[in-house]
């Protein structure tokens, strides 16, 4: 019974999609209107059959390449937009952002749009402003409060852990960000292994590759019990649900003792019985959580590609750390610095540029016909600022595969602009779905980046006979967000000094003792920013 229920959702689904994909290419165009260019698709497939698992922003490149800045493909029925300029991206997702500002519905997350669970994939509604006025009041908030001493904190525990077993670096760079994120969002990191945990599950429920339905969006159309994946996501959703609602309650169990650490969440139930906010305790714990799995998912990725860049381009591995040495005397670099490091700044911006965590962008969805330089955008396509395609604009930035983060830092180079951060980069989104937390997400950057440069020399690893094994520059992880897989290198640190130095920090937030405990690491931080705890 179960098989033959299947095979008639299949032929009816087919049969819907058909009928829409032939409907929508008998539309007539105006005078002068061209379709977009791109690959011709198989009906009802579309060119699905031509994605690879892995690395799939590099097959869009490769048509981006073919046809043009701003292309179209069809994926089971859906018209997806992809867009391999900058300008073309700010001329449609910025300059017309009242119908280009809508997130498409994710099948295997039917209410991402409507629901407010999923704030950086809720559509453009009531519910998405009303959020965002949060996290725009947090993100601004956090800056003027201790919370912003967080990634100095964990930053001596990344750099101890990684002088004692280099080889679990991706283990502890993940914890660096998740960590310093769940103090972000509830003032501890108490939570981080829940955070984990389900910053995976979600990665897996939206990605193409983690769940069928992503791909093939006709099999939402069956019942739970036939369904695996609705299965999967149900179980997924229900211990979200109970891990947001835990670390609510544990900052306002906190708060009520008066011991609670600045955090997001500190700030929502202090704001929550304010009239005009509208807030409400279970929207409270799904924005804040969705404020820490967006940290987590994508700041992890840049870190390990900075040690893969230093692998490969070892003459700026030795440039930045003499930056450093001199400006700094030999201390590890601190946020405060940033002005006096334009190199380690440098670095930062084109490790993004060079390995864009998200290659293939957020995507967006247009939600009326447009037209663009004589092309139609029909309503209900899914637009994607396609950022491996837009880092790699030879018009914008020469030698594209080449790590050069001299553009940054050279007024000859197109992409240079003098004294300018991350705000305004496209690797942040465009229009009114840029990322909010640009801050941070420079700040945990920056500190990572120069203490791995301050603290180490990264190179190759050698084989059994004392060659140099460069590790792969494209074996990526399968998921939406692009990491390096699991490399082998070398990693050392640079001096018996600089290894006392990383010991004595480490004890300095961790109750006087090396290893890995649990304590009141918030305290010793605001005690380090008073002054109290020297290196």
């Amino acid at each position: 019974m179960a098989v033959i229920t299947f095979i008639v959702f299949f032929f009816v689904a087919i049969g819907i999609a058909i009928y829409h994909s032939e409907s929508r290419k008998g539309k007539g165009l105006p005078p002068g209107i061209s379709r977009l260019p791109g690959p011709k698709g198989i009906p009802f497939i579309g060119r699905v059959h031509d994605v690879p698992s892995k690395a799939t922003w590099l097959k869009f490149h490769q048509w981006s390449q073919e046809y043009g800045p701003i292309f179209q493909m069809e994926i089971f029925g859906t018209v997806h937009v992809w867009i391999g300029s900058d300008q073309i991206a700010n001329d449609l997702l910025a300059s017309r952002g009242s119908i280009y500002s809508d997130r498409p519905m994710i099948p295997n997350l039917p209410d991402n749009r409507t629901s407010g669970a999923y704030l950086p994939l809720l559509g453009r509604n009531e519910t998405w402003k009303r959020q965002r006025k949060f996290a725009h009041h947090a993100m601004n908030r956090s800056a003027a409060t201790a919370q912003h001493s967080y990634p100095a904190i964990e930053l001596k525990r990344l750099l101890y852990n990684l002088s004692k077993d280099p080889s679990n670096y991706q283990n502890y760079t993940e914890e660096f960000t998740g960590r310093t994120i769940s103090r972000l969002a509830w003032g501890s990191t108490e939570h981080f292994e829940d955070l984990k945990e389900d910053t995976q599950g979600l990665l897996a429920a939206i990605s193409p590759s983690g769940a069928v339905p992503n791909v093939v969006s006709w099999l939402t159309k069956l019942p739970v019990w036939l369904s695996p994946w609705k299965q999967t996501e149900q179980r997924r959703r229900e211990k979200e649900n109970d891990f947001f609602s835990r670390a609510r309650r544990s900052v306002e169990v906190a708060m009520a003792k008066g011991t609670a650490q600045p955090s997001y969440m500190q700030m929502f139930l202090e704001g929550k019985d304010k009239k005009e906010n509208g807030w409400h305790d279970q929207e409270g714990g799904h924005q804040v959580g969705m404020l820490a799995i967006a940290g987590a998912l994508t700041l992890a990725s840049p870190l390990m590609s900075y040690i893969l860049a230093m692998c490969h381009y070892p003459e700026w591995q030795a440039k930045l750390q003499n930056e450093i040495e001199a400006v700094l005397g030999g201390r590890c670099p601190k946020w405060e610095d940033r002005e006096q490091l334009p190199l380690l700044r440098a670095v930062v911006k084109e490790v993004l540029r060079w390995r864009p965590p998200v290659p293939t962008g957020i995507p967006h969805s247009l939600e009326k016909d447009d037209i663009y330089n004589g092309y139609l955008i029909p309503e209900g396509a899914t637009i994607h600022a396609l950022e491996w395609s837009i880092t790699r604009d030879q018009a914008i930035y020469p030698d594209p595969e080449t790590f050069r983060p001299e553009r940054w830092l050279v007024p000859t180079w197109p992409s240079f602009k003098a004294g300018t951060g991350l705000k305004g980069y496209h690797q942040f989104g465009h229009g009114r779905r840029v990322c909010q937390g640009v801050d941070i997400v420079e700040q945990e950057l920056f500190l990572g980046m120069g203490g791995l440069a301050w603290a180490f020399h990264i190179g190759k690893s050698r084989d059994a006979n004392g060659n140099e094994v460069a590790p792969p520059l494209d074996d990526y992880t399968s998921l939406l967000i692009a990491k390096p897989e699991h490399f082998e290198f070398d990693m050392k640190v640079r001096s018996l000094g600089k290894k006392a130095m990383i010991e004595k920090a480490w004890k300095s937030v961790n109750g006087g003792r090396t290893d890995d405990v649990e304590v009141d690491m918030t305290q010793m931080g605001l005690r380090e920013k008073a002054g109290e705890v020297k290196e």
